[in-house]
Protein backbone atom coordinates (compact mmCIF):
# COMPACT_ATOMS: atom_id res chain seq x y z
CA UNK A 1 0.00 0.00 0.00
CA UNK A 2 1.21 3.26 -0.81
CA UNK A 3 0.75 5.84 2.51
CA UNK A 4 -0.45 9.50 0.88
CA UNK A 5 1.10 12.72 1.75
CA UNK A 6 2.47 12.98 5.24
CA UNK A 7 1.33 16.68 5.32
CA UNK A 8 -2.09 15.47 5.59
CA UNK A 9 -1.46 12.14 8.20
CA UNK A 10 0.25 13.95 10.73
CA UNK A 11 -2.28 16.25 10.99
CA UNK A 12 -4.62 14.29 11.90
CA UNK A 13 -2.27 12.84 14.02
CA UNK A 14 -1.52 15.95 15.97
CA UNK A 15 -5.56 16.19 16.29
CA UNK A 16 -5.85 12.55 17.48
CA UNK A 17 -3.45 13.06 19.96
CA UNK A 18 -4.65 16.43 21.27
CA UNK A 19 -8.17 14.32 22.02
CA UNK A 20 -6.63 11.90 24.11
CA UNK A 21 -6.54 8.74 21.58
CA UNK A 22 -3.19 6.71 21.85
CA UNK A 23 -0.84 5.20 19.41
CA UNK A 24 -2.61 1.84 18.37
CA UNK A 25 -6.01 4.43 18.29
CA UNK A 26 -4.52 6.70 15.93
CA UNK A 27 -3.35 3.75 14.07
CA UNK A 28 -6.86 2.45 13.93
CA UNK A 29 -8.80 5.47 12.82
CA UNK A 30 -5.82 6.20 9.98
CA UNK A 31 -6.18 2.82 8.51
CA UNK A 32 -10.34 2.73 8.54
CA UNK A 33 -10.26 6.51 7.06
CA UNK A 34 -7.75 5.32 4.41
CA UNK A 35 -9.79 2.84 3.75
CA UNK A 36 -12.99 4.96 3.40
CA UNK A 37 -11.79 8.07 1.30
CA UNK A 38 -8.36 7.80 0.90
CA UNK A 39 -7.97 10.49 3.49
CA UNK A 40 -9.76 12.87 1.73
CA UNK A 41 -12.24 15.66 2.80
CA UNK A 42 -13.65 16.17 -0.14
CA UNK A 43 -14.22 12.47 -1.24
CA UNK A 44 -18.07 11.82 -2.93
CA UNK A 45 -17.91 7.65 -3.02
CA UNK A 46 -16.75 6.93 -6.47
CA UNK A 47 -19.96 5.11 -7.23
CA UNK A 48 -21.96 8.69 -7.28
CA UNK A 49 -19.34 9.93 -9.17
CA UNK A 50 -20.25 9.09 -12.63
CA UNK A 51 -24.54 8.45 -11.82
CA UNK A 52 -24.17 12.38 -10.45
CA UNK A 53 -21.54 13.49 -13.50
CA UNK A 54 -19.29 15.53 -11.07
CA UNK A 55 -15.78 15.25 -9.55
CA UNK A 56 -15.18 15.22 -5.31
CA UNK A 57 -14.80 18.97 -5.70
CA UNK A 58 -18.04 20.10 -8.14
CA UNK A 59 -19.87 18.36 -5.66
CA UNK A 60 -18.40 19.93 -2.65
CA UNK A 61 -18.62 23.20 -4.27
CA UNK A 62 -22.20 22.61 -5.27
CA UNK A 63 -23.48 21.43 -1.63
CA UNK A 64 -21.60 24.93 -0.60
CA UNK A 65 -23.02 27.15 -2.97
CA UNK A 66 -26.42 25.95 -2.74
CA UNK A 67 -26.60 24.62 -6.40
CA UNK A 68 -27.19 20.87 -4.96
CA UNK A 69 -29.79 20.65 -2.69
CA UNK A 70 -30.17 16.38 -1.91
CA UNK A 71 -27.03 16.28 -0.16
CA UNK A 72 -28.72 14.95 3.05
CA UNK A 73 -30.85 12.42 1.33
CA UNK A 74 -29.10 11.86 -1.92
CA UNK A 75 -27.95 8.00 0.15
CA UNK A 76 -23.80 9.08 -1.44
CA UNK A 77 -21.17 8.54 0.77
CA UNK A 78 -19.03 11.26 1.62
CA UNK A 79 -16.00 12.96 3.70
CA UNK A 80 -13.28 11.35 5.33
CA UNK A 81 -15.74 8.82 7.25
CA UNK A 82 -18.19 8.99 4.18
CA UNK A 83 -21.20 9.65 6.21
CA UNK A 84 -23.97 8.18 4.54
CA UNK A 85 -27.06 8.21 6.63
CA UNK A 86 -29.24 10.81 6.34
CA UNK A 87 -29.23 12.27 9.83
CA UNK A 88 -25.54 12.19 9.79
CA UNK A 89 -25.21 14.15 6.75
CA UNK A 90 -27.47 16.83 8.15
CA UNK A 91 -25.78 16.94 11.43
CA UNK A 92 -22.49 17.67 9.24
CA UNK A 93 -24.11 19.98 7.13
CA UNK A 94 -25.38 21.65 10.06
CA UNK A 95 -22.03 21.84 11.74
CA UNK A 96 -20.61 22.86 8.63
CA UNK A 97 -22.61 26.08 8.58
CA UNK A 98 -22.12 26.63 12.35
CA UNK A 99 -18.49 26.97 11.55
CA UNK A 100 -19.02 29.19 8.33
CA UNK A 101 -16.73 26.77 6.30
CA UNK A 102 -16.93 24.21 3.22
CA UNK A 103 -18.56 21.15 3.91
CA UNK A 104 -15.06 19.50 2.70
CA UNK A 105 -13.02 21.52 5.37
CA UNK A 106 -10.71 19.05 6.82
CA UNK A 107 -10.73 20.58 10.43
CA UNK A 108 -13.99 20.82 10.96
CA UNK A 109 -14.58 16.89 10.01
CA UNK A 110 -12.54 16.05 12.29
CA UNK A 111 -14.18 17.73 15.11
CA UNK A 112 -17.76 16.53 14.03
CA UNK A 113 -15.82 12.88 13.61
CA UNK A 114 -14.93 13.62 17.48
CA UNK A 115 -18.09 14.69 18.27
CA UNK A 116 -19.84 12.20 16.82
CA UNK A 117 -17.44 10.01 18.91
CA UNK A 118 -18.11 11.67 22.27
CA UNK A 119 -21.70 11.90 21.83
CA UNK A 120 -23.21 9.00 20.13
CA UNK A 121 -20.43 6.35 20.23
CA UNK A 122 -18.64 6.60 24.02
CA UNK A 123 -17.50 3.06 23.43
CA UNK A 124 -15.45 3.21 20.40
CA UNK A 125 -13.59 6.75 21.69
CA UNK A 126 -12.87 4.51 25.11
CA UNK A 127 -11.32 1.83 22.95
CA UNK A 128 -9.50 4.08 20.63
CA UNK A 129 -7.81 5.57 24.26
CA UNK A 130 -7.43 2.23 25.49
CA UNK A 131 -6.69 0.19 23.08
CA UNK A 132 -3.87 -2.99 23.66
CA UNK A 133 -3.32 -3.45 19.74
CA UNK A 134 -4.08 -1.93 16.43
CA UNK A 135 -6.73 -4.73 15.60
CA UNK A 136 -8.71 -3.96 18.85
CA UNK A 137 -8.60 -0.27 17.44
CA UNK A 138 -9.06 -1.02 14.11
CA UNK A 139 -11.92 -3.68 14.88
CA UNK A 140 -13.80 -0.83 17.04
CA UNK A 141 -13.98 1.82 13.76
CA UNK A 142 -14.64 -0.61 11.09
CA UNK A 143 -17.25 -2.57 13.38
CA UNK A 144 -19.61 -0.22 15.81
CA UNK A 145 -18.58 3.26 13.94
CA UNK A 146 -17.68 3.43 9.84
CA UNK A 147 -19.93 -0.33 9.74
CA UNK A 148 -20.59 -0.45 6.31
CA UNK A 149 -22.16 -3.93 4.16
CA UNK A 150 -18.81 -5.61 4.84
CA UNK A 151 -19.89 -5.49 8.30
CA UNK A 152 -23.88 -6.14 7.57
CA UNK A 153 -26.13 -8.48 8.51
CA UNK A 154 -26.23 -10.14 4.83
CA UNK A 155 -22.83 -10.15 4.63
CA UNK A 156 -20.90 -13.55 4.68
CA UNK A 157 -18.41 -14.48 7.68
CA UNK A 158 -16.09 -14.35 4.91
CA UNK A 159 -16.30 -11.05 3.56
CA UNK A 160 -16.81 -9.49 7.57
CA UNK A 161 -13.10 -11.40 8.14
CA UNK A 162 -11.61 -10.00 5.18
CA UNK A 163 -12.62 -6.65 5.73
CA UNK A 164 -11.64 -6.69 9.10
CA UNK A 165 -8.03 -7.76 7.55
CA UNK A 166 -7.61 -5.38 5.31
CA UNK A 167 -8.19 -2.51 7.74
CA UNK A 168 -6.36 -3.97 10.61
CA UNK A 169 -3.27 -4.25 7.51
CA UNK A 170 -4.29 -0.42 6.86
CA UNK A 171 -3.68 0.19 10.15
CA UNK A 172 -0.84 -1.53 11.11
CA UNK A 173 0.86 -0.09 8.05
CA UNK A 174 0.20 3.51 9.84
CA UNK A 175 1.50 2.26 12.85
CA UNK A 176 4.80 0.78 11.59
CA UNK A 177 5.72 3.81 9.70
CA UNK A 178 4.39 6.98 12.05
CA UNK A 179 3.45 5.83 15.03
CA UNK A 180 6.16 3.43 15.91
CA UNK A 181 10.05 3.40 17.05
CA UNK A 182 12.27 0.89 15.99
CA UNK A 183 12.05 -0.68 19.53
CA UNK A 184 8.29 -0.74 19.56
CA UNK A 185 7.80 2.32 22.02
CA UNK A 186 5.60 5.61 20.91
CA UNK A 187 6.78 8.72 19.28
CA UNK A 188 6.90 11.23 21.99
CA UNK A 189 3.74 13.05 22.04
CA UNK A 190 5.13 16.69 22.43
CA UNK A 191 7.47 17.80 19.30
CA UNK A 192 7.82 21.13 17.25
CA UNK A 193 4.91 19.79 15.05
CA UNK A 194 2.42 19.35 17.29
CA UNK A 195 2.88 21.84 20.46
CA UNK A 196 0.95 21.41 23.91
CA UNK A 197 -2.13 23.66 23.56
CA UNK A 198 -1.56 27.19 24.98
CA UNK A 199 -3.58 28.90 27.26
CA UNK A 200 -1.27 32.15 27.93
CA UNK A 201 -2.97 33.22 31.59
CA UNK A 202 -1.72 37.06 30.65
CA UNK A 203 -3.97 38.71 33.80
CA UNK A 204 -1.84 37.28 36.56
CA UNK A 205 0.77 39.28 38.49
CA UNK A 206 3.14 36.34 37.47
CA UNK A 207 2.99 36.85 33.79
CA UNK A 208 2.99 40.44 33.61
CA UNK A 209 5.82 41.53 36.78
CA UNK A 210 8.47 38.44 36.11
CA UNK A 211 11.35 38.19 34.29
CA UNK A 212 13.41 35.85 31.28
CA UNK A 213 15.31 33.17 32.71
CA UNK A 214 18.22 30.79 31.48
CA UNK A 215 16.36 27.25 31.46
CA UNK A 216 18.26 24.64 33.52
CA UNK A 217 15.56 22.04 34.34
CA UNK A 218 12.61 21.38 35.26
CA UNK A 219 10.24 21.18 38.30
CA UNK A 220 7.19 19.01 39.39
CA UNK A 221 4.38 20.20 41.42
CA UNK A 222 0.78 18.70 42.05
CA UNK A 223 -2.09 21.16 43.76
CA UNK A 224 -2.42 19.21 47.26
CA UNK A 225 -6.34 19.54 46.38
CA UNK A 226 -8.96 17.17 45.08
CA UNK A 227 -9.88 18.58 42.13
CA UNK A 228 -8.21 17.22 38.49
CA UNK A 229 -9.88 19.37 36.58
CA UNK A 230 -7.89 21.80 34.56
CA UNK A 231 -10.57 24.71 34.22
CA UNK A 232 -10.36 24.95 38.46
CA UNK A 233 -7.24 26.88 37.68
CA UNK A 234 -5.91 27.65 33.76
CA UNK A 235 -9.28 30.19 31.86
CA UNK A 236 -8.14 32.36 29.27
CA UNK A 237 -7.87 36.11 29.11
CA UNK A 238 -10.77 37.96 27.51
CA UNK A 239 -8.52 39.26 25.01
CA UNK A 240 -7.11 35.66 24.03
CA UNK A 241 -7.95 35.02 20.00
CA UNK A 242 -8.40 31.46 21.13
CA UNK A 243 -10.92 32.58 23.66
CA UNK A 244 -14.09 30.67 22.55
CA UNK A 245 -12.33 27.18 21.49
CA UNK A 246 -10.19 27.45 24.87
CA UNK A 247 -13.55 28.01 26.76
CA UNK A 248 -14.93 25.21 24.85
CA UNK A 249 -11.97 22.71 25.63
CA UNK A 250 -11.62 23.74 29.27
CA UNK A 251 -14.81 24.25 30.43
CA UNK A 252 -16.19 27.92 32.44
CA UNK A 253 -15.10 28.28 36.13
CA UNK A 254 -18.16 29.08 37.72
CA UNK A 255 -16.13 30.14 40.83
CA UNK A 256 -14.18 32.91 39.59
CA UNK A 257 -10.81 31.69 41.68
CA UNK A 258 -8.80 30.54 38.67
CA UNK A 259 -5.17 31.84 38.44
CA UNK A 260 -6.08 34.12 35.69
CA UNK A 261 -6.17 37.22 38.15
CA UNK A 262 -3.54 39.60 39.39
CA UNK A 263 -4.53 38.62 43.23
CA UNK A 264 -2.80 35.29 42.70
CA UNK A 265 0.51 35.83 43.87
CA UNK A 266 1.97 32.50 41.78
CA UNK A 267 2.13 31.49 38.14
CA UNK A 268 3.37 28.18 36.37
CA UNK A 269 4.47 27.40 32.98
CA UNK A 270 2.23 24.26 32.12
CA UNK A 271 -0.64 22.37 33.97
CA UNK A 272 -1.74 18.89 33.56
CA UNK A 273 -5.18 17.68 34.13
CA UNK A 274 -8.51 17.13 32.86
CA UNK A 275 -9.89 18.86 29.92
CA UNK A 276 -13.93 19.12 30.03
CA UNK A 277 -14.39 16.13 28.00
CA UNK A 278 -12.25 14.21 30.63
CA UNK A 279 -9.02 14.02 28.13
CA UNK A 280 -5.92 14.56 30.01
CA UNK A 281 -3.74 16.77 28.93
CA UNK A 282 -0.66 19.83 29.02
CA UNK A 283 -1.27 23.42 28.83
CA UNK A 284 1.08 26.09 28.47
CA UNK A 285 0.12 29.07 30.38
CA UNK A 286 2.91 31.02 30.19
CA UNK A 287 6.26 31.29 27.62
CA UNK A 288 9.17 28.40 28.73
CA UNK A 289 11.64 30.88 29.48
CA UNK A 290 9.71 32.80 31.94
CA UNK A 291 10.59 32.58 35.56
CA UNK A 292 7.91 30.97 37.37
CA UNK A 293 6.63 32.09 40.78
CA UNK A 294 6.04 28.16 41.99
CA UNK A 295 8.37 26.50 44.59
CA UNK A 296 9.32 29.92 46.50
CA UNK A 297 12.39 29.93 47.90
CA UNK A 298 15.15 28.66 50.68
CA UNK A 299 17.98 29.70 52.60
CA UNK A 300 19.95 28.84 49.78
CA UNK A 301 17.99 30.48 47.13
CA UNK A 302 15.19 29.62 44.42
CA UNK A 303 14.77 26.77 42.02
CA UNK A 304 12.55 29.46 40.22
CA UNK A 305 15.77 30.60 38.93
CA UNK A 306 15.82 28.23 36.34
CA UNK A 307 13.78 25.77 36.87
CA UNK A 308 10.62 25.23 33.85
CA UNK A 309 8.06 24.40 36.44
CA UNK A 310 4.32 22.62 36.28
CA UNK A 311 1.10 21.68 38.55
CA UNK A 312 -0.49 18.35 38.13
CA UNK A 313 -4.16 18.59 38.57
CA UNK A 314 -4.44 15.73 41.68
CA UNK A 315 -7.94 13.75 42.78
CA UNK A 316 -8.38 11.90 45.29
CA UNK A 317 -4.74 10.32 45.22
CA UNK A 318 -6.16 6.46 44.79
CA UNK A 319 -7.24 6.23 41.33
CA UNK A 320 -4.60 4.13 39.10
CA UNK A 321 -6.00 5.05 35.96
CA UNK A 322 -6.04 8.43 36.72
CA UNK A 323 -2.72 8.81 38.06
CA UNK A 324 -0.98 6.44 34.60
CA UNK A 325 -2.19 9.27 32.47
CA UNK A 326 -1.17 12.24 34.38
CA UNK A 327 2.43 10.58 34.85
CA UNK A 328 2.66 9.75 31.51
CA UNK A 329 2.15 13.00 30.74
CA UNK A 330 4.22 14.91 33.18
CA UNK A 331 6.99 12.86 31.59
CA UNK A 332 6.16 13.13 28.11
CA UNK A 333 5.97 17.27 28.49
CA UNK A 334 9.54 17.02 30.60
CA UNK A 335 10.81 15.11 27.52
CA UNK A 336 9.80 17.21 24.96
CA UNK A 337 11.91 20.71 27.57
CA UNK A 338 14.37 18.26 27.61
CA UNK A 339 15.00 17.97 24.06
CA UNK A 340 14.13 21.44 23.33
CA UNK A 341 16.48 23.27 26.22
CA UNK A 342 18.97 20.46 25.80
CA UNK A 343 18.80 19.10 29.48
CA UNK A 344 20.14 15.35 30.16
CA UNK A 345 17.18 13.94 32.59
CA UNK A 346 19.64 12.84 34.87
CA UNK A 347 21.96 15.58 35.32
CA UNK A 348 22.79 18.10 37.74
CA UNK A 349 23.47 21.95 37.50
CA UNK A 350 25.53 24.02 40.12
CA UNK A 351 23.16 26.35 42.18
CA UNK A 352 25.78 28.34 44.59
CA UNK A 353 27.78 25.47 46.06
CA UNK A 354 25.27 22.96 45.50
CA UNK A 355 24.10 20.56 42.74
CA UNK A 356 20.74 20.31 41.53
CA UNK A 357 19.14 17.42 39.67
CA UNK A 358 17.96 18.99 36.33
CA UNK A 359 14.98 17.40 37.29
CA UNK A 360 13.14 17.56 40.63
CA UNK A 361 9.74 18.15 42.78
CA UNK A 362 9.28 20.88 45.34
CA UNK A 363 9.77 18.38 48.39
CA UNK A 364 13.34 18.19 46.52
CA UNK A 365 14.06 21.97 46.33
CA UNK A 366 12.90 22.37 49.92
CA UNK A 367 15.47 19.71 50.91
CA UNK A 368 17.63 21.46 49.50
CA UNK A 369 17.37 24.69 50.21
CA UNK A 370 15.94 26.29 47.56
CA UNK A 371 12.11 26.12 47.96
CA UNK A 372 9.56 25.95 50.80
CA UNK A 373 7.97 23.49 52.77
CA UNK A 374 5.86 21.44 50.73
CA UNK A 375 5.53 17.57 49.77
CA UNK A 376 4.35 17.71 46.19
CA UNK A 377 4.84 15.56 44.38
CA UNK A 378 6.27 12.60 47.26
CA UNK A 379 3.06 12.17 49.10
CA UNK A 380 1.66 11.09 46.12
CA UNK A 381 3.37 9.03 43.78
CA UNK A 382 4.87 6.45 46.33
CA UNK A 383 1.37 5.37 46.42
CA UNK A 384 1.51 4.38 42.73
CA UNK A 385 4.89 2.84 43.37
CA UNK A 386 7.02 5.81 41.35
CA UNK A 387 10.14 8.05 42.56
CA UNK A 388 11.97 11.11 41.09
CA UNK A 389 14.94 8.57 40.18
CA UNK A 390 11.62 6.94 38.14
CA UNK A 391 11.03 9.71 36.58
CA UNK A 392 14.08 10.45 35.00
CA UNK A 393 14.48 7.17 33.74
CA UNK A 394 11.18 7.05 32.15
CA UNK A 395 11.84 10.45 30.65
CA UNK A 396 15.48 9.60 29.50
CA UNK A 397 13.82 6.53 27.94
CA UNK A 398 10.91 9.10 25.81
CA UNK A 399 14.09 10.72 24.62
CA UNK A 400 16.27 7.95 23.46
CA UNK A 401 13.37 6.46 21.48
CA UNK A 402 12.57 9.46 19.76
CA UNK A 403 16.29 9.48 19.15
CA UNK A 404 16.13 5.82 17.72
CA UNK A 405 12.99 7.08 15.43
CA UNK A 406 14.99 9.76 13.96
CA UNK A 407 17.79 7.82 13.07
CA UNK A 408 15.51 5.76 11.63
CA UNK A 409 13.96 8.42 9.30
CA UNK A 410 17.74 9.75 8.42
Amino acid sequence: MALIGATIIERIINFLRSKGLNDFGIAGVLGNLFAESGLNSRNLQNTYEKKFGMTDQQYTDAVDNGTYTNFIYDKAGYGLCQWTYWSRKQNLLNFAKERKVSIGNEEMQLEFFYQELSTSYPAVLNVLKTATSVRQASNAMLINYERPASQGKDATEEQRLKAQNDRAAYSQDYYDKYLATKKGGSSMKYTEKNKPLQCMMTNSTCYRQTRKMEVKGVLWHSTGANNPNLRRYVQPSADDPNYAQLMQLLGKNTGGNDWNHTEHQAGLNCWIGKLADGTVTTIQTMPWNYRPWGCASGKNGSCNNGWIQFEICEDALNDKDYFDKVYKEACEITAYLCKMFNIDPHGTVKYGKINVPTILCHQDSYQLGLGSNHGDVLHWFPKFGKTMNDIRNDVATYLINKQMEWRMMI
